[in-house]
């Protein structure tokens, strides 16, 4: 009985050092042997540059995201295999596969990074409990992010008050991509749906460092189409740029 209590006294003691608050700032080790405020996280970097905290972004390093990816690439390749291979279709969906594979991803946590509103309001200073971190903070993006059922997606120069639909007309797009809508993701992971058709276009200005995701064409409201758009989208919330 002796032994088996000092054995649970060392795996509790081994718990408590091993225990710690990991978090990668801009590819900057920080660790803490305790929970921490987001606002002492903060700390040593608020006045580093001039933050442009609403395209911050928090991920959680602990939660494994790629079930979410493999999901994803498996509705691509359901479609596709009912494709000859060279349908213009077929050829769109490998492309957005392939996107897909080369994200980086990380799982996302909604949570508002602003130095100075944290340290003011308890609210929005949440305590970060053991687990490993990634906080990606950036000054005033110049770009827009844009994939899809694009040709050449990548960043593109950011355009004040610019449209999802201006947007669209500026990048090459694919044969079967969607007219209608654009999913345009803010920095803080909100999706929203813009309207691009020209009878009931959405003129709505998009935050710089937004992604524009075109989907693909869901012809009769296709409902596997349908899904696969929503669910890109939704794993695109996940991405990581820095």
């Amino acid at each position: 009985m002796t032994r088996i209590l000092f054995l649970l006294f060392l795996v509790s003691v081994s718990a408590s050092v091993s225990a710690e608050v990991r978090i990668d700032i801009n590819n900057q080790a920080f660790r803490y042997k305790e929970p921490v405020r987001l606002s002492q996280v903060l700390a040593p970097v608020a006045a580093n540059q001039q933050w442009y905290w609403p395209a911050s972004r928090f991920y959680d390093l602990s939660v494994d995201v790629e079930a979410q990816r493999a999901e994803v690439i498996s509705l691509i390749d359901a479609l596709t295999v009912e494709l000859a291979p060279k349908d213009e279709r077929a050829i769109g969906l490998r492309a957005l596969r392939q996107q897909i594979e080369n994200w980086k991803l990380a799982k996302r946590v909604r949570v508002a990074v602003n130095y100075d509103v944290a340290r003011l309001d308890i609210s929005h200073n949440p305590e970060l409990q053991d687990g490993a971190y990634k906080l990606s903070l950036t000054t005033r993006p110049n770009v827009v992010h844009i994939g899809g059922l694009v040709k050449m997606p990548g960043a593109y120069k950011y355009r004040a008050m610019a449209s999802g639909f201006q947007y669209t007309q500026a990048v090459p797009l694919r044969g079967d991509a969607e007219p209608d809508f654009v999913y345009v993701i803010a920095p803080d992971g909100n999706i929203r749906q813009l309207e691009t058709a020209y009878w009931n276009r959405d003129y709505a200005s998009i935050m710089p460092g937004s992604q524009i995701i075109v989907p693909v064409f869901s012809y009769l409201l296709t409902p596997s189409l349908s899904e696969l758009n929503e669910k890109v989208a939704a794993l695109a919330v996940n991405r990581v740029f820095q």
